[in-house]
């Protein structure tokens, strides 16, 4: 997605997610291998980034079957999920204690600052109008709260191990925002910061045990080569 396509916001794209996938083979993912460590370094990437969350009200934007939704909970934090597919929303429900909800991201159905943080993970690669999510996002967020945006970089080893399965759904539909292109929108609505994670391609022999140091030297060697990246917005309080 270009950076004009992005700037261009809710002038020209206004419509729901992109993402059609089966609810039920989606959330079986992260129960396979790869999807056990990606979720692992995801997660503590997000988490970092959003700080401690005991006692804070979040916004999981785009939460699928609340697998996100759930670790912030068992970690204190008061969470409403978010999602227009029915069938991940009724999987969510069974899996957290906080209301999900269904709607979309780009007209999320809250008043204006309500929650300390909202986060949004692989969300923005899927969306009509990611200006307008992040916009969305902000406008929910208290002052001095954070935005918390994961996305995945197509520029890395994942994207090119994994190039075939572009072709098929879900993938198909995803339109892949660009590093800088996501942080020149995200500063709009405050300071920003982004970390960088996920160096492995894919569930390789032994990854539980090398995939660590892999990190490690990812992030001093090969920053930019990262398979996901978090941006963090803080709304100027």
């Amino acid at each position: 997605m270009s950076r004009d396509d992005l700037m261009a916001g809710r002038e020209r794209a206004d419509g729901p997610s992109r993402w059609f996938a089966d609810a039920d083979a989606y959330d079986a993912w992260f129960d396979q291998p790869w999807g056990r460590y990606a979720t692992s370094v995801e997660h503590d990437l997000l988490l970092d980034a959003m700080g401690p969350v005991a006692g804070l009200e979040v916004c999981d934007a785009g939460c699928g079957t609340g697998r996100f939704t759930a670790r912030l909970e068992l970690l204190g934090a008061r969470v409403v999920g978010v999602d227009r597919d029915r069938a991940s929303i009724e999987l969510a429900r069974g899996r957290v204690a906080g209301g999900v909800v269904a709607g979309d991201v780009q007209h999320l159905p809250f008043e204006n600052d309500c929650f300390d943080a909202t986060v949004a993970v692989t969300v923005c690669e899927f969306a009509a109008d990611p200006g307008a999510v992040i916009a969305e996002l902000a406008r929910v967020t208290r002052p001095g709260g954070r935005v918390v945006i994961g996305s995945l970089q197509r520029s890395s080893p994942w994207g090119w191990w994994n190039r075939r399965q572009f072709r098929r759904p879900p993938w198909d539909a995803a339109r892949f925002v660009a590093s800088d292109d996501l942080d020149l929108v995200a500063h709009v609505h405050g300071a920003t910061c982004r970390t960088r994670g996920l160096y492995a391609p894919a569930a390789l022999p032994g990854i539980t045990r090398w995939g660590p140091m892999l990190e490690r030297a990812g992030r001093r060697v090969a920053p930019r080569h990262a398979a996901f990246e978090v941006v963090t917005i803080a709304i100027p309080g």
